[in-house]
């Protein structure tokens, strides 16, 4: 049994009905996807599918189920887009990263030589840093396979004069790290707006999230036709044709456990469903551990643990909002300035600079919005790429707030309001016509998000992305690798190793996990069979760069 229909439990799903296990999922919206689903939320605009939540599948290519579940053969189709993400200026300037990083050191080279020099050497070293992450997010961090350590090893022989700099610059801060190489402040601010993660760009340990930047030059980016949905809809058809089942609108109330085991769940309609082999709770941990479970199932050091799983993101928000358009957006600002013909329309862009986002942090910490035409906003045009998306010469525009506050002073009840006008009159600064177009926005919070995907705090990656919640400690001390203390209880999700994005890296590995070592004795005939199915898989090979040589 799979709770959660989100595309990691998914995922799992069909590693587990491959290796011949019958496998039920509970989705508890009449929808699968969770933050990977789409809807039509504004009531103007029918005709206009909205990302809700994400929208491009970043990470995706980096992990094996990509590739090894071969969804293009179950309707799944996509667009690449090269380059992935453009930084726009609030002067009309703009920096374009490419896949290849000598195209991206040409942008960079309009602002400054020398920093276009520094750049192929940063992108050098991450290249190295990814080598080693990837080969570890892709293994049980409390257990890793021997293969998957091999392959750290050679990533860091490999890169072994960068590893000063590799360890120096997870420890470090994004600011730090763009100060200490990039002179331009142009370049620091596309940086800042790029890379910047969540959590403040100031504070120790947000360096990592320069595995983003080694990403874009390892793979380009792709965003599925038809929106983000069509991920979990393919695996709804392959699971499907697997002999697998799903059921939404499946909420459950409560895991079963018989004898420190779980054997099912029960529904909020009272319906009971058995599970004989194991429970993968892909809902978010706290939820799993702290609502699900029966009472005093777990000891009081257990329980003190599973309440300390911060979900609040350090108290910062997170916040989007759509807009529905009655005709397309343009960029002449920014695509004058250019002078060439990349069309500004397709790729994903970053807003902000870095004086304004450390004002955010410290506004958002406080409970204040932003200053006007200060956010940090990462905006699509879904449409530009899939005009299937809206009806025939009209766009949608996601606009995903990096930074908000997680509870303003005055309650979201009383300010949402004036951060979509907020928001919005920021965005028109880059977006022609973008106030006179608009039929219809939706607006939301983090409150919003976990009321329409059932995660706790309306926390995106389930468990805060830092580096207290990182490897063996995800989601928390003792329940790092996927296991529970409740005998076939197995967790998985964006709580999990490796953490949040489009990568279907928590549900592949958690059903390895499963499969290998999870429920040995309990159904022997069909564990045995299984399990000698993931053995013939072998252990896969970190995601390699496609950057030219």
């Amino acid at each position: 049994m799979v709770i959660g229909g989100g595309h990691n439990g998914l995922v799992a799903a069909n590693y587990l009905a491959d290796a011949g296990l019958s496998v039920t999922v509970l989705e508890a919206n009449p929808r699968v996807g969770g933050m990977t689903s789409c809807h039509r939320p504004i009531a103007q605009a029918p005709g206009h599918l909205i990302n809700s939540f994400s929208v491009d599948a970043f990470f995706w290519d980096a992990f094996p189920p990509s590739k090894e579940l071969e969804l293009e053969r179950y309707g799944l189709r996509h667009t690449v887009i090269d380059p992935g993400h453009v930084y726009l200026g609030p002067e009309g300037e703009s920096i374009a990263f490419w896949v290849d990083p000598a195209r991206t050191a040409e942008e960079i080279a309009r602002f400054s030589p020398a920093d276009a020099r520094v750049y192929l050497e940063f992108a050098r070293m991450l290249d190295g840093f990814a080598d080693m992450v990837f080969a570890m997010a892709v293994t049980n961090p409390t257990r890793p396979e021997p293969a998957a350590l091999r392959q750290v090893l050679r990533g860091a022989v490999k890169s072994r004069k960068d590893l000063r700099d590799i360890v120096s610059m997870v420890a470090s801060s994004i600011t730090e790290i763009a100060i200490e190489r990039f002179e331009h402040q142009v370049v620091r601010d596309a940086i800042h707006a790029t890379c910047g993660s969540t959590i403040p760009n100031n504070q120790s340990g947000s360096g990592v999230a320069f595995l983003w930047m080694a990403t874009m030059h390892r793979f380009a980016c792709e965003r599925p036709i038809g929106g983000v949905q069509a991920i979990p809809d393919a695996l709804t058809r392959r699971l499907r044709q697997r002999g697998g089942t799903v059921h939404c609108d499946a909420m459950v109330q409560e895991i079963l456990v018989s004898n420190n085991r779980a054997v099912g769940a029960r529904l909020v309609d009272g319906r009971e469903i058995k599970a004989r082999t194991a429970v993968l709770a892909a809902c978010d941990p706290r939820q799993t551990l702290e609502r699900l479970l029966p009472t005093d199932t777990l000891s009081s050091t257990e329980n003190r643990r599973v309440r300390a799983i911060p979900t609040s993101n350090l108290n910062y928000g997170q916040g989007k909002v759509d807009i529905a358009l009655s005709g397309r957006l343009q960029l002449s600002r920014h695509q004058k300035w250019r002078r060439d013909d990349l069309d500004l329309r397709k790729p994903s862009h970053t807003l902000g600079t870095e004086a304004a986002m450390e004002r955010t942090f410290a506004r958002s910490a406080a409970g204040l919005l932003a200053r006007d035409g200060e956010w940090s906003i990462w905006p699509v045009i879904p449409t530009a790429l899939d005009p299937s998306q809206a009806p025939g010469g009209q766009d949608t525009l996601y606009l995903y707030v990096a930074v908000a506050p997680y509870q303003p002073q005055d309650g979201w009840e009383t300010t949402k309001e004036d951060f979509g006008r907020s928001v919005v009159a920021q965005a028109a600064q880059y977006y022609d016509g973008l106030q006179e177009l608009e039929i219809g926005r939706q607006v939301l919070t983090n409150h919003d998000i976990g009321n329409l995907v059932n995660a706790t705090g309306g926390n995106i990656t389930h468990v805060d992305m830092t580096l207290g919640r990182a490897g063996p400690l995800r989601p928390a001390r003792g329940f790092g690798g996927y296991r529970t203390p409740v005998d076939a209880l197995f967790l998985t999700g964006a709580g999990t190793h490796p953490g949040g994005g489009i990568t279907g890296g928590p549900g592949y590995v958690a059903a390895r996990e499963l499969l290998r070592r999870g429920t040995v004795g309990k159904r022997p005939h069909t564990l045995r069979r299984a399990r000698a199915v993931v053995s013939q898989r072998s252990t896969p090979t970190p995601a390699t760069s496609t950057r030219p040589t």
